[in-house]
């Protein structure tokens, strides 16, 4: 009887388990990524001119490594306005393989060449699409990701912007 007894409150919390598992298949089974959140880390800091003019200055997370410029910014609910990722590219066949699959927030992304001046902006890319590949006139080195509207609220400029920045 004592084993009995022993036994009787793991049968009833496996009898628990069981029924709310019933339940909620859909937390036992969800996506990860669902509940994952990744916060901002500043790598160093960009600034964004035209001509001589310094439009904005902005912190930024720096992305070099394979799964850094996989992950990109996604699993992210929010970016503030003053902030962006950098991701250095390998070849210059490298931008197209970016996606939105995975991004919770809207972008704006710019795509700038081997002299540090931006080549083509693409506006408002929606989060969870795919992104429209452009073959761009001159070789990408980097992408730039920001929030979507700033490029136009900072006045960034396709042939004129250039950037610059500085690793921490």
């Amino acid at each position: 009887m004592k084993k009995i007894n022993s036994f009787l409150p793991l049968i009833m919390i496996l009898f628990l388990f069981i029924r709310s598992s019933e339940r909620n298949d859909f937390f036992l089974y969800s996506d990860v990524g669902n509940s994952l959140e990744i916060e901002f880390i500043k790598n160093g800091e960009l600034y964004l001119k035209n001509i001589n003019r310094i439009l904005k200055k902005i912190d930024v997370e720096l992305a070099y490594k394979d799964t850094e410029k996989e992950n990109g910014l996604k699993y992210r609910s929010s970016l503030k306005e003053n902030r962006g990722m950098l991701f250095f590219l390998k070849d210059e066949e490298e931008y197209k393989k970016i996606d939105m699959e995975n991004m919770r927030i809207p972008l704006d992304i710019i795509y700038i060449n081997e002299f540090d001046t931006v080549v083509f902006v693409n506006h408002n890319v929606s989060p969870m699409r795919e992104i429209e590949i452009v073959d761009l006139p001159s070789k990408i080195k980097y992408v730039l990701e920001i929030n979507s509207g700033m490029s136009n609220k900072w006045g960034l400029k396709e042939g004129i912007t250039k950037v610059t920045w500085n690793k921490n």
